[in-house]
Protein backbone atom coordinates (compact mmCIF):
# COMPACT_ATOMS: atom_id res chain seq x y z
CA UNK A 1 0.00 0.00 0.00
CA UNK A 2 1.34 3.40 -0.89
CA UNK A 3 0.99 6.17 1.63
CA UNK A 4 -0.21 9.52 0.38
CA UNK A 5 1.01 12.80 1.84
CA UNK A 6 -0.30 16.31 1.47
CA UNK A 7 1.15 19.68 2.21
CA UNK A 8 -0.24 23.16 1.81
CA UNK A 9 1.34 26.56 1.90
CA UNK A 10 -0.98 29.50 2.55
CA UNK A 11 0.31 32.82 1.23
CA UNK A 12 -0.87 34.76 4.29
CA UNK A 13 1.28 32.55 6.51
CA UNK A 14 4.60 33.81 7.82
CA UNK A 15 7.34 33.59 5.18
CA UNK A 16 9.00 30.21 4.92
CA UNK A 17 11.85 29.05 2.78
CA UNK A 18 10.16 25.92 1.43
CA UNK A 19 6.79 24.20 1.40
CA UNK A 20 5.47 22.74 4.63
CA UNK A 21 5.50 18.99 4.30
CA UNK A 22 2.63 18.28 6.68
CA UNK A 23 0.70 15.12 5.73
CA UNK A 24 -3.11 15.45 5.51
CA UNK A 25 -5.99 13.02 5.57
CA UNK A 26 -9.56 14.04 4.81
CA UNK A 27 -11.74 13.95 7.93
CA UNK A 28 -14.92 12.16 6.97
CA UNK A 29 -17.55 12.11 9.71
CA UNK A 30 -20.96 11.95 8.04
CA UNK A 31 -19.98 9.41 5.36
CA UNK A 32 -22.31 11.15 2.92
CA UNK A 33 -22.01 12.07 -0.72
CA UNK A 34 -22.49 15.73 0.24
CA UNK A 35 -19.58 15.63 2.68
CA UNK A 36 -17.37 13.90 0.11
CA UNK A 37 -18.34 16.47 -2.51
CA UNK A 38 -17.45 19.33 -0.15
CA UNK A 39 -14.02 17.83 0.52
CA UNK A 40 -13.32 17.35 -3.19
CA UNK A 41 -14.48 20.90 -3.99
CA UNK A 42 -12.21 22.26 -1.26
CA UNK A 43 -9.21 20.44 -2.72
CA UNK A 44 -10.21 21.62 -6.20
CA UNK A 45 -10.32 25.24 -5.01
CA UNK A 46 -6.84 24.86 -3.56
CA UNK A 47 -5.55 23.39 -6.82
CA UNK A 48 -7.07 26.28 -8.77
CA UNK A 49 -5.72 28.92 -6.35
CA UNK A 50 -2.02 28.35 -6.90
CA UNK A 51 -1.27 31.95 -5.92
CA UNK A 52 -2.59 31.28 -2.38
CA UNK A 53 -1.87 27.59 -1.86
CA UNK A 54 0.30 24.89 -3.26
CA UNK A 55 -0.29 21.17 -2.88
CA UNK A 56 2.96 19.33 -2.48
CA UNK A 57 1.47 15.86 -1.93
CA UNK A 58 -2.04 14.38 -2.32
CA UNK A 59 -4.67 14.49 0.40
CA UNK A 60 -5.56 10.95 1.54
CA UNK A 61 -9.23 10.03 1.45
CA UNK A 62 -9.77 6.74 3.28
CA UNK A 63 -13.39 5.83 2.57
CA UNK A 64 -15.07 3.30 4.86
CA UNK A 65 -18.74 4.23 4.83
CA UNK A 66 -21.76 4.79 2.62
CA UNK A 67 -19.97 7.58 0.72
CA UNK A 68 -18.31 4.75 -1.24
CA UNK A 69 -21.62 4.16 -3.05
CA UNK A 70 -21.06 7.40 -4.98
CA UNK A 71 -18.19 5.70 -6.82
CA UNK A 72 -20.06 2.55 -7.83
CA UNK A 73 -20.47 2.25 -11.59
CA UNK A 74 -24.21 1.66 -11.15
CA UNK A 75 -24.49 5.10 -9.46
CA UNK A 76 -22.33 7.02 -11.92
CA UNK A 77 -25.24 8.79 -13.61
CA UNK A 78 -26.37 10.27 -10.27
CA UNK A 79 -22.84 11.15 -9.15
CA UNK A 80 -21.16 11.99 -12.45
CA UNK A 81 -19.93 15.42 -11.37
CA UNK A 82 -18.43 14.12 -8.11
CA UNK A 83 -16.76 11.10 -9.74
CA UNK A 84 -15.37 13.20 -12.59
CA UNK A 85 -13.97 15.76 -10.14
CA UNK A 86 -12.38 12.97 -8.08
CA UNK A 87 -10.84 11.45 -11.22
CA UNK A 88 -9.48 14.84 -12.27
CA UNK A 89 -7.99 15.55 -8.84
CA UNK A 90 -6.50 12.05 -8.74
CA UNK A 91 -4.97 12.60 -12.20
CA UNK A 92 -3.33 15.81 -10.95
CA UNK A 93 -2.04 13.98 -7.85
CA UNK A 94 -4.09 16.21 -5.54
CA UNK A 95 -5.92 13.33 -3.82
CA UNK A 96 -5.44 9.63 -3.17
CA UNK A 97 -8.69 7.68 -2.70
CA UNK A 98 -8.60 4.36 -0.88
CA UNK A 99 -11.72 2.29 -0.17
CA UNK A 100 -12.19 -0.16 2.71
CA UNK A 101 -12.36 -3.78 1.52
CA UNK A 102 -14.12 -4.79 4.74
CA UNK A 103 -16.95 -2.33 3.99
CA UNK A 104 -17.03 -3.62 0.41
CA UNK A 105 -17.39 -7.23 1.59
CA UNK A 106 -20.13 -6.35 4.12
CA UNK A 107 -22.02 -4.48 1.37
CA UNK A 108 -21.48 -6.99 -1.45
CA UNK A 109 -19.40 -4.57 -3.48
CA UNK A 110 -16.92 -6.07 -5.90
CA UNK A 111 -13.69 -4.27 -6.89
CA UNK A 112 -14.93 -4.24 -10.52
CA UNK A 113 -17.74 -1.87 -9.46
CA UNK A 114 -15.24 0.88 -8.60
CA UNK A 115 -13.44 3.15 -11.08
CA UNK A 116 -9.82 2.27 -11.79
CA UNK A 117 -8.45 5.41 -10.09
CA UNK A 118 -9.77 4.22 -6.69
CA UNK A 119 -7.55 1.81 -4.76
CA UNK A 120 -8.55 -0.43 -1.86
CA UNK A 121 -7.19 -1.15 1.62
CA UNK A 122 -8.05 -4.11 3.89
CA UNK A 123 -9.64 -2.04 6.72
CA UNK A 124 -10.14 1.71 6.31
CA UNK A 125 -10.42 2.77 9.98
CA UNK A 126 -7.13 1.01 10.79
CA UNK A 127 -5.37 2.70 7.85
CA UNK A 128 -6.74 6.07 8.97
CA UNK A 129 -5.59 5.49 12.56
CA UNK A 130 -2.17 4.41 11.32
CA UNK A 131 -1.81 7.58 9.22
CA UNK A 132 -2.78 9.73 12.21
CA UNK A 133 -0.18 7.90 14.31
CA UNK A 134 2.38 8.72 11.60
CA UNK A 135 1.72 12.44 12.01
CA UNK A 136 -1.07 13.09 9.54
CA UNK A 137 -3.47 15.86 10.43
CA UNK A 138 -7.10 16.14 9.40
CA UNK A 139 -7.76 18.27 6.36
Amino acid sequence: MSIAWAAFVYSDSPPISSAISQPFIAEIKAHSTLELSEILQRVDQIVKSESRYSIERPVSLILHGSEIRAFLKENYENNEELVNLAAQLQAFNAIDIQVCETWMKLNDVDRAQLPPFVSTVPYGPAVEANLLDQGYEYF
